[in-house]
């Protein structure tokens, strides 16, 4: 077993991974969906660049053993429910104004 403030710091590391690559898919699915259409050029490369961001925070922490691994993927769960928290609160806004 690690140390937890060590296993505090990878769960902080997921939570920043976490909310950037739940944001950038958010950011991702509206522009795929947008009224003026796709721009490919962009859309491939930061969607590469989520998938290349969290293999490898993955792979960083999986060096460290499992348990740093667990807490990164804690951390990417918070951010996930953060996020979508804060997504339906926008939602709702919308559909009630």
């Amino acid at each position: 077993m690690m140390n937890p403030l060590n296993l505090l710091l990878f769960a902080g590391l997921g939570l920043i991974v976490g909310l950037w690559h739940f944001g950038s898919l958010h950011w991702l699915s509206q522009r795929l969906v947008g009224a003026s259409g796709p721009n490919w050029r962009v859309l491939v490369p930061v969607q590469l660049l989520r998938i290349a961001v969290l293999t490898g925070s993955c792979w960083w922490a999986v060096r460290f053993g499992p348990w740093p691994l667990l807490a990164l993927a804690l951390g990417m769960v918070a951010a996930r429910v953060v996020l979508i928290r804060q997504v339906r609160r926008g939602t709702e806004s919308e559909v009630s104004s």
